[in-house]
Formats: C-alpha cells, structure tokens, sequence
C-alpha cells in the first residue's frame, strides 16, 4: 500500500514579487560562487530584473541585452537554506519558450555538502535545450569509484506544444524516478553498478530554477529569436513528503 504523503513547501507564485522568504536570487557570471560563467560556459549575465511574478505565475525572461561583456540576461533562483529536502515528491508545472540556444533547467544541488561537485552530487529534475527540441532530459551527476565526474539518465522525446507540464521527481533512499505528467521517464535504483558505491542522495538538496545562454549545451544562440524575451513559466513548485 503506497504511504500517504503530506505538502510540505510549495510557492504558487500568487504575489506580486518573488516570496524572497523562499528563493535567493543569484546574479552575475557565476564567478561570485566559485563558477566562472556557471561552469558551463554559459554566455548570460544573471540579474533579478529578469524575474517577473504576476497573474499566479513566475517568469524568467531571457533577452539579448548588453550587459558589460555579455550580449544575454536572464535569471536563476534557488531554496538554498530556505527550502532544503531529503526524500519526498518534487514537482512543478512549467511551460518553456523554444528557441535555439536557450537552456532551462528545473533541478537540485546538495545545501550543506562536504564535498566538491560533482562528488556531492545533482539531480537534474528536468532540461530542455533549445536546440534540441523534441528532447527532454533526465540526469544525475555524480563521481565514480575514483572520483571522475559520471552522469547517469535519460532522454526522452517530448513534444513542446507551449502548454504547462508537471515536471517531478519521487525520491527517497533507495529510488529516484522521474515523470512527465505522470509517466515514468526515468527510474535510477541505488543497486545500479555505476553509482552504488558512492550514491551522494542521502542529503539535504535545493531546487534551482534557471534559464541560461548558449554554454556546453545550450549550443549556438538564435539572436534573431532572442531579440524578443523568451520565458520559462512557472505555475507552482511543490514539495511532498512522509509524515
């Protein structure tokens, strides 16, 4: 018999700013973290005017806009210390603009980790990359045995049809599987023989929501397209849990 599962942080996004009781803003190349152009060679510059919440939704608009060195902003936000779980159904409904060169990303980093990435872990709940546009990816980051960065998951086709979809993921200590509106995308078991020995899931992680430019995977920017704000929209994110 499944066990019943209780909300225990959610953001409906029904205010007129950013709840900064629950999300840090972070801004700038990434060089403030330790992450020079977010470790990804990422072609943004995060700024919190790019954060619009109205009509019960959270927007994060990407624009081809100078800023210093940087031809594109856009923003990201995260629960770091404000919103920290271990185990339970994460979830959120998000709707995402396509365009060549745009990377959104719906996804989890340890708060309080001991070790560095990719040691400490990722769970990338959900990345859609403009550039490929019928895929949608599923992925765990972790190091191996002998501490190389390894990555585990899956793609799945997906259609955009720029309607919201619910994103999620059911974890708990032995299990992380992910959906899309409810079907199975993607199941990672702590048995598997390329993670067990040094499974990082067992902390407290954040979520993340960012839209980037370019970088490893966003690939080559559309800047036609992107002369025009493109958002990912937010409807809620939600968090369940046991009792």
């Amino acid at each position: 018999m499944p066990k019943e599962t209780y909300l225990v942080w959610s953001d409906e996004f029904d205010g007129q700013s950013l709840d900064l009781d629950k999300w840090d803003v972070q801004t700038g190349d990434g060089a403030n973290y330790g992450l020079w152009l977010w470790g990804n060679n990422e072609e943004q510059w995060y700024q919190s005017s790019n954060i619009i919440v109205q009509n019960g939704r959270l927007k994060i608009k990407a624009v081809k806009e100078n800023v210093g060195s940087f031809e594109y902003t856009s923003a990201r936000i995260r629960t770091a210390n404000k919103g920290d779980f271990k185990y339970g159904r994460i979830e959120a409904s998000i709707r995402m603009d396509q365009s060549a060169g745009l990377w959104h990303a719906f996804w989890m980093l340890p708060t309080d980790a001991s070790d560095p990435w990719p040691i400490s872990g990722e769970i990338d709940i959900m990345e859609y990359v403009g550039n490929m546009p019928d895929q949608l990816l599923n992925t765990v980051h972790f190091a191996d045995q002998f501490g190389n960065h390894s990555s585990l998951g899956a793609s799945s086709y997906f259609v955009n049809d720029n309607n919201f979809h619910v994103y999620a993921i059911d974890w708990d200590e032995n299990l992380i599987t992910w959906t899309l509106d409810g079907e199975e995308t993607f199941v990672l078991e702590r048995g598997n023989a390329a993670i067990a020995q040094t499974w990082p899931f067992d902390a407290e992680f954040h979520l993340v929501l960012n839209t980037a430019v370019g970088g490893n995977l966003g690939g080559e920017v559309d800047d036609g397209a992107l002369a025009t704000p493109r958002y990912m929209e937010v409807e809620y994110v939600r968090i369940y849990q046991e009792e």
